[in-house]
C-alpha cells in the first residue's frame, strides 16, 4: 500500500474514510480539518452573537489533545490581532497533575504564550485528594472533579477576559458524550454541548477544533511533530462511567467504521432544529451562570467548603 495522493510510504490508514496517507499528506489533511473546524466555529460565534474576538483562552492540561489544540490555535492566529492565553486547572492530584502542568508550561514558553494556573485549593480550600477524603463520592471521583473543573475554567476565563475558550476534546471524547446523553434521554444537555454558537451572560463559550479528529490521529500527529506532552493517565480514570461508553463506541466503530462521525452529525442535525438557548440565570447563591433559578450544582455540593 502507498499514499493515495503521492504514492509515498503511508503512516495511517483511515478505515472510516478509506484514505491511506503518508506523513506529509496526513499533516495537510489533519491541519486542514482542524483549521476549518476552528474557523467555522469562530465565525458562527461572531455571526450569532455580534462580537469581536480579540482574546482567546485555551484550556491546557499538558496532554496530547490540548497541546495539539494549542498549536492549531497558534497557527490560526498568524497575523490576526488576537491574543492567546493558556489556562490550566490544578486539581492537586498527587503524582499526576504537577508533571502535566510542567509540560503545559514548557509548551507555552516555547510559543511565547502566557499561562495562568488556578487550583482547587483556591476554589474550595482543598485539593481533590483532600476532598475525596473529606467527602467521599457515592460514585466515581470524576463526578465532583468535573463540577469543580467546569467552575474553575469558567472563572479563569472570565478573570482573564477572554472572548471564548478553546478545549482539546477529540472525536472520541465528543462521540462518547453524545452517546451518554442519548442513553440518558437528556436532549437538553445535548443542546448545551460545545461548540457554543451564542454568548450567554457570565458563561464563556467553548470551541472544539479537534472534535472531528479521532484520538489515535491526534496522538500520531503529536508524536510525528515531536511535541512535548504528558502521556500519563489520571489515577481515578479507571473508575469513570465514561469507560463503559468508550468500550461500546470502540466496538461499534470497529464493526461499523464511521460511527463516531455519525453520532457527531446526528447531534448537529438535532441542534439545527433548536432555537437559541434560553438565557442562563445567575445562581442565587454564588452568582455564577446556571440553567435553573435554584442554587447551582456547585453550591449544592461544595458551598460548605468554600473559604
Amino acid at each position: 500500500m502507498s499514499c493515495r495522493h503521492c504514492k509515498n510510504d503511508p503512516v495511517i490508514s483511515r478505515r472510516y474514510s478509506g484514505e491511506i496517507l503518508c506523513e506529509s499528506c496526513f499533516y495537510k489533511s489533519f491541519e486542514k480539518n482542524a483549521q476549518k473546524e476552528l474557523r467555522k466555529q469562530i465565525n458562527a460565534l461572531i455571526k450569532n452573537s455580534d462580537i469581536n474576538i480579540k482574546r482567546i483562552g485555551i484550556g491546557l492540561s499538558g496532554g496530547k489533545d490540548s497541546t495539539v489544540a494549542l498549536h492549531i490555535l497558534k497557527s490560526y492566529i498568524r497575523d490576526r490581532n488576537i491574543e492567546i492565553v493558556g489556562l490550566s486547572v490544578d486539581e492537586g492530584i498527587a503524582n499526576y497533575r504537577s508533571k502535566s502542568l510542567e509540560c503545559a508550561a514548557a509548551e507555552c514558553n516555547s510559543l511565547d504564550i502566557k499561562l495562568e494556573v488556578f487550583s482547587y485549593k483556591e476554589l474550595i480550600g482543598m485539593s481533590l485528594g483532600e476532598l475525596l477524603i473529606e467527602k467521599p463520592p457515592q460514585g466515581s471521583p470524576c463526578s465532583p472533579c468535573g463540577i469543580l473543573r467546569r467552575r474553575s475554567l469558567n472563572q479563569m476565563a472570565n478573570r482573564s477576559s477572554v472572548d471564548c475558550l478553546v478545549l482539546g476534546h477529540n472525536l472520541d471524547d465528543f462521540a462518547q458524550t453524545v452517546l451518554m446523553n442519548h442513553a440518558r434521554g437528556d436532549i437538553a444537555r445535548l443542546s448545551r454541548m460545545a461548540p457554543h454558537r451564542f454568548v450567554q451572560r457570565g458563561f464563556v463559550p467553548r470551541l472544539l477544533p479537534l472534535r472531528r479528529l479521532p484520538e489515535q490521529e491526534i496522538y500520531l500527529y503529536s508524536m510525528l511533530k515531536g511535541m512535548e506532552f504528558y502521556d500519563g493517565d489520571c489515577p481515578h480514570s479507571k473508575e469513570a462511567q465514561r469507560n463503559t461508553f468508550r468500550d461500546i463506541l470502540m466496538k461499534l466503530e470497529k464493526e461499523q467504521p464511521g460511527t463516531r462521525h455519525s453520532l457527531l452529525s446526528g447531534m448537529e442535525k438535532i441542534r439545527e432544529n433548536m432555537s437559541k438557548p434560553e438565557e442562563l440565570t445567575p445562581c442565587p447563591s454564588c452568582g455564577e451562570p446556571s440553567g435553573s433559578p435554584e442554587p447551582c450544582v456547585f453550591c449544592r455540593e461544595f458551598a460548605t467548603f468554600v473559604v
